[in-house]
């Protein structure tokens, strides 16, 4: 096959399949395994803002190909696609060991050039054009379709000098050369993704499988929509801090994608199938924003489950326009702690008394249900603060009898990293943080050599060391399952079985010589209790059948 671009996702660890690694609960809040097979929504948008402007453009998800077929041989598929370029995601520090590893790849079998792009690749762009000869070019920021395009035009058309291409870092001979990050577009519309547009690439790629999201998309499918990029919180751990945009991404504000642009992109999917959508950013930082999304969806007879986030809990005006979107609307709030001194500390500066009323005004709203995100390894954060989560959850049930059939609960380590960039990483000591390291090869080396996820972390607290932060993970864990069996939240036998699961994980972390293949399970969470679960079949439209058989035919 041969391809202007491919974009290629990595799992974290490259050669995960033979290694006898115990992944751990590190992605059980999130649709992809410990391999974190998921790639991020910029391939979707290089995909449709690069194919509208003529380029072919294909993906190749690894990960997920490897997760679904134990026989996939991945050089043997990189020797079928003939590109003139190879883009690789570097975006969360998790896939530096996949990532490097595939780029190795690339370059035995084709000498063509290999692009690295993402949040990591943006704050280590010098590390990887010194340390890791296979990779030619690293675009940086938040927003990279048009450096892109630039780039592609040089690469492919001779176009252009490299010196006028924004964003992008090379190598030339032994000197490490940069035009530093000047794209930083405050409007982002044009830079959307059409999923009609997706899907029909994937067809016509007659391979589309390699654009599978996720291993499971086919059995728990989820569509995703960003509304804007930055974000005015400085949670102190995150690499997606107003702290880290604008020291790392150059980004001094919040750029909100028009609410026609984000409809379209929720109306894309929905079209076609009848999967829930993640809608990704607060929308109560702009609610005229919020209102002319839901305004979009409602004339346009959106008819799916969707999940609305909040990095604080909003008021009753904002959630009397969300409940409007859809027929089942769930909202995710992260309070990451029940202790307001650790939450603060962190970087959620909110009491327990607003969350509370918030929860109240859900329970008297029309919402399917609302998730409440706990993590572990957090500033102040003691075993027994951790593990007594519960207690908390429980509380609120007492006082709010109303919301015990709506309110689920979750809990995850902070893990496997502390994000680079974050205001932790660059000065741990301050906030109680110890790192272990801080360079991108140690990073690397960590996923690469550790045996379980407790000895890849990156760090430990004043608080917790590694042992007891994987211990309160674990311990927190079962403890809301019983709760949440208790409360009808979860069906009994698969709590059950969830609980047996943790009980030979603290096993297995306690003697790593008992892991006799790899693990890649989800360990913490209850089947079918993350967001709503139908097989992807059971949700196509008639437009879905339509298309395909039109696109099929003109090829």
């Amino acid at each position: 096959m041969k391809a202007d671009l491919v974009l290629i996702h990595a799992p974290s660890l490259y050669d995960f399949r033979e290694k006898d690694v115990h992944h751990g609960p590190i992605s059980d809040l999130i649709p992809s395994t410990p391999v974190f097979e998921l790639y991020p929504v910029g391939f979707l948008t290089l995909l449709t803002y690069l194919g509208k402007k003529g380029y072919k453009v294909r993906i190749l998800n690894i990960a997920t190909q490897m997760l679904m077929d134990s026989s996939f041989d991945v050089e043997k598929e990189i020797r079928k696609i003939d590109a003139a370029v190879y883009g690789i995601d570097l975006h969360w520090m998790v896939h530096v060991q996949g990532a490097v590893e595939v780029a190795k790849i690339i370059k035995k079998i084709w000498d063509r050039p290999v692009v690295f792009g993402g949040f990591t690749s943006t704050i280590f762009w010098k590390d990887i054009l010194r340390n890791y000869k296979q990779v030619d070019y690293v675009l940086s920021g938040d927003t990279t379709e048009e450096p892109f395009k630039k780039l592609l035009e040089y690469l492919i058309e001779g176009q252009g000098v490299i010196e006028d291409i924004p964003n992008l870092s090379w190598r030339e001979g032994e000197l490490i050369k940069t035009n530093g990050i000047t794209f930083v577009p405050e409007d982002i519309g044009g830079y959307s993704i059409d999923y009609s547009f997706v899907a029909k690439e994937a067809i016509k790629s007659m391979k589309p499988k390699a654009f599978l999201p996720f291993a499971k998309f086919m059995q728990d499918p989820i569509g995703m929509s960003l509304a804007y990029k930055g974000c005015d919180f400085n949670c102190i751990t995150c690499g997606g801090s107003c702290h880290t945009f604008k020291n790392s991404f150059q980004r001094t504000g919040i750029a909100f994608k028009p609410a026609e642009k984000v409809a379209e992109e929720i109306l894309s999917i929905n079209q076609y199938m009848k999967i829930p959508v993640f809608l990704v950013g607060d929308l109560q930082f702009n609610l005229k924003h919020a209102a002319a999304i839901i305004k979009e969806l409602k004339e346009n007879k959106f008819d799916a489950p969707i999940f609305f986030e909040f990095f604080k809990p909003p008021n009753k005006e904002t959630l009397t326009i969300l409940e409007q979107a859809s027929d089942e609307v769930i909202l995710h709030i992260s309070p990451e702690s029940h202790s307001e001194k650790v939450r603060n500390a962190f970087g959620r500066p909110y009491q327990n008394s607003e969350l509370e009323k918030f929860i109240s005004h859900v329970a008297e709203l029309n919402f399917k249900r609302v998730d409440l995100y706990f993590m572990t390894g957090l500033p102040f954060q003691t075993y027994t603060s951790a593990v007594e989560t519960h207690k908390y959850i429980e509380s609120i049930t007492k006082k709010i009898p109303e919301s015990k059939k709506i309110l689920d609960c979750f809990i995850s380590p902070l893990a496997p990293f502390v994000d680079p960039g974050s205001i932790v990483f660059k000065n741990p000591d301050k906030f109680g943080y110890k790192l272990r390291f801080n360079d991108l090869e140690s990073h690397r080396l960590a996923i690469e050599n550790a045996t379980n996820w407790k000895n890849a972390l990156n760090y430990e607290t004043v608080w917790m060391n590694r042992d007891e932060i994987a211990a309160s993970s674990y311990e927190a864990s079962k403890k809301l399952i019983k709760l949440k069996i208790a409360n009808g939240i979860v069906d009994e036998e698969k709590g059950e079985q969830t609980i047996q699961l943790i009980n030979v994980a603290k096993e297995i972390i306690e003697e790593s010589d008992k892991i006799t293949k790899p693990i890649t399970i989800r360990e913490t969470v209850p089947e079918g209790d993350l967001y709503p679960s139908k097989n992807l079949l059971l949700t196509l439209k008639p437009k879905f059948f339509t298309t395909l058989i039109r696109t099929i035919l003109r090829l």
